[in-house]
Formats: C-alpha cells, structure tokens, sequence
C-alpha cells in the first residue's frame, strides 16, 4: 500500500493543542517501563492522569516525573520478568515467559479497574482482559502498540531466521494470539509511525482505528553539547558509525557490520548482545559495548560521527530521535519507523531494509564529507527540537484522547 493511500489519524508534531475545558481523564496500564512513564508524566501535568498501572514500584515512576499518588503498583511484576528472562537467557528454563508474566498482569490489572476513567490506554500483549473491564466501566479502549503488526513482525523475523540462519527471537504464538484479541476488542489502536500504521492497514485493520503519535526525545538530556570530531585512538581517515539498542538480527546489526566493513568505518555497538550475535559482531573494526545506563548515551553519541540503524522492524526507534537531538547524521531503514522524522538526504538518508551496499554507500559518502555531516547534523537537531521532545509527545496524545472521549468509542 501507498503511503498516499493510507489516511490515518494524526496530530501535527509542531502544533501544542489543548484538550477541551473538560479533559478526560485516563488509566494507564504497563508491565514494565517503556516510553509509558513519559507519557503518564505528560498527562499528569495537564490534570488527565488517574491512574498508572506499572509491575514498577511508586518511588521508581516517581522519579521519572509521575506523581506518587497516581501510581498503582504490581510491585513483583517487573522483578519477576527480569528473573525470568534472565533464567531464559542463561537457558535454565527453556520456554519463554514472557506470556505468562504479560497475562498476569493484565489480570491484576483487570481486577483493580474502577469507575472515574473516561479513557483506558493499554501496552499490547498485557491488556485483553483489561479491555473488556474497562469497558464494562464505560471507558474508551486503546492499545499501545510500540511496533508493526505482530504478524507482520513474526512474519518478517521468521523470514530472517530462515535466510541468515540466525537466532533470531520471534513473537512467542501465545503473544501473538493475545495481541490479535486486543486488536478486534479495542475501540482504537495508537503506533508510533506511518510505517507501522501501514502494517496494520495491509493486514485488515481499519485505517480509522489507528491514531499516530512519533514519540519524544529529552533535549535537555541528548543536547550535542561538547561533540567533538575525533575520537581517542580513532585514525584521522577512519568514520565512527554508532549503533544504540539491542545488538540483535531484528535491528539489522548483521548487516551494519558488514556495511561499516565495506565502508573502512570503525563500528561501536551500544547495547545487549543477543543469543548467537557474539560470532557476528567479532570484528577488528567493531567494539561491543554492552549495555549502559540511559545517562551515559549522550557521552557515546558524542564520540560517533554518525548514526546508524538498519532495522528490520521497529514501529519507531527512540534512539533515533536522540542521535538526530545529540546533532548526528542518522542512516535508518523505513522499517525503523524514521521516516517521521527523516527527509532523505535533508536531514539524514533512509536506506532499504537488508540492504547492506546502500548504507555503506552512505557511510562513504559522510566519510569524505565532514562539513555535510555537520550540515545534516544541524537540520536533524532543529528537526526533533521543532516537534518531537516529550512535551510535543504528550500534546499529540492529549488531542487524541480528547476527540475520541468525546465521539465516544468506536463511533
């Protein structure tokens, strides 16, 4: 499908629009983190925010901006994933348990809901039975979902699995199912990207129960401040190309290796590596960080030239939004969802998926170019400061929330 032909809701990224003078009021519900916090943070601040279900404890939202009193803990839920992953990991407990620790949730969840909410905004995989009390308690439904369809998602990660012969994950089918549920049942599906909006659309899904929303990014955070243009013991001539995520088949770091080795670039990874991905990223010319703290990205972005991502799937990476706020050139797939925030060759390039020779010739073209990484890298820092920190996030969503309270839900 033509990106013409999709007509899809959405909000311009420069335009703050106010909720009506009777806000509706909204329950959040996530099992973990993600970029909830910040929208729950967002909402609190324009009075919208009843409740944030979370497996976090109260004083951890706290500090991410969410008031204490708002929060309704599943306390265990997040230690519990991180155990069980852990344990998956390390291949002591050979089935995944990600659907277990998701449904749980969703069933606490479920059982707390009280009346007061005009609105019920639920992570996908974690929230089926908490559609069905909200909306018993009169609430609009939505279900937030950070990436493609998931069958588009296992679908396209099958496919690698089978042409690399890489350990990729896929969606676990009990996940799959789960999601499937919440799409029919939910009165509105919000994403991140036209890109991920599409998926939805190619597999039935009514182009008028999507509501489209880029995330933010944290200027005062990812600022560029103090990026020079060599790094300690980098070779004059040699590019520096950054990868922030998980080191992973999903994010394409197969084939930003090879790209970066074609293009004579030194590659450092940010990030978890992946079951199987140790092999892959063994090369002279790449370092392997590991994961760091969210506090010390801007010190990693400072050391890069440019940005890469080379994604598979994604529904919009936030590591995106930071290279392009820290002033870096950024290479991205339309599979990363960049493309709401990238013009081609404006303000970074857009290469196709599985694509390694595209990207290298980026990488090349950038090497021998520093005052056009600069240039670029300028437009991409006024591109998110212009429409895409938190609070032109959270202004979009208001808008949202608003006009379907107020048409009610589904009509």
């Amino acid at each position: 499908m033509s990106r013409a032909a999709l007509s899809i809701d959405r909000v311009d990224a420069g335009v703050h629009v106010a909720p009506a003078p009777a806000a509706p009021l909204v329950d959040i519900s996530v099992g973990s983190r993600f970029h909830a916090f910040d929208l729950a943070r967002e909402l609190a601040r324009h009075g919208m925010l009843r409740r944030l279900h979370t497996g976090y404890p109260a004083f951890a939202a706290a500090r991410f901006g969410v008031p204490r009193a708002a929060v309704s803990s599943v306390w265990t839920g997040e230690p519990l994933n991180r155990a069980l992953s852990t344990l998956h990991r390390r291949g002591w407990i050979a089935e995944r348990c990600d659907p277990f620790v998701s449904e749980r949730h969703d069933r606490i969840v479920a059982s707390r809901l009280r009346p007061g909410a005009d609105l019920f905004v639920g992570w996908s995989s974690q929230c089926r039975a908490s559609i069905d009390a909200a909306h018993a308690l009169g609430m609009t439904t939505v279900v937030e979902r950070g990436s493609a369809h998931i069958e588009w998602q296992r679908d396209q990660l099958t496919d690698e699995r089978g042409a690399t012969g890489l350990p990729v994950e896929i969606p676990h089918e009990r996940s799959v199912e789960q999601e499937l549920a919440e799409y029919a049942a939910t009165d509105y599906i919000a994403v991140p990207s036209a890109f991920a909006a599409r998926t939805f659309v190619e597999r039935g899904v009514a182009a008028s129960k999507l509501l489209v929303n880029p995330y933010g990014v944290d200027l005062s955070l990812f600022d560029g401040a103090g990026r020079g243009d060599e790094a300690p013991g980098a070779a004059p001539d040699a590019l520096r190309v950054i990868h922030v995520g998980r080191v992973s088949a999903q994010k394409g770091v197969h084939y930003l290796v090879d790209a970066s080795r074609r293009a004579g670039a030194r590659l450092t990874l940010v990030g978890a590596i992946d079951p199987g991905m140790g092999a892959v990223v063994r090369e002279p010319h790449v370092t392997a960080i590991g994961a760091v703290p969210g506090a010390a990205l801007p010190d990693h972005y400072r050391r890069a030239d440019v940005f890469c991502l080379l994604s598979i799937q994604d529904g919009l990476a936030l590591v995106v939004a930071q290279a392009m706020a820290m002033g870096l050139p950024v290479i991205a797939t339309p599979n990363s969802g960049a493309e709401e925030l990238i013009t081609d060759g404006e303000n970074g390039f857009i290469v196709p998926a599985r694509d390694p020779a595209a990207a290298a010739a980026r990488l090349r073209l950038l090497a021998g170019d520093p005052a056009r990484r600069r240039e670029i890298g300028l437009r991409a820092r006024a591109r998110v400061a212009t429409g895409f920190d938190w609070a032109h996030y959270g202004a979009r969503a208001r808008a949202h929330y608003a006009r379907i309270a107020r048409r009610g839900c589904g009509q």
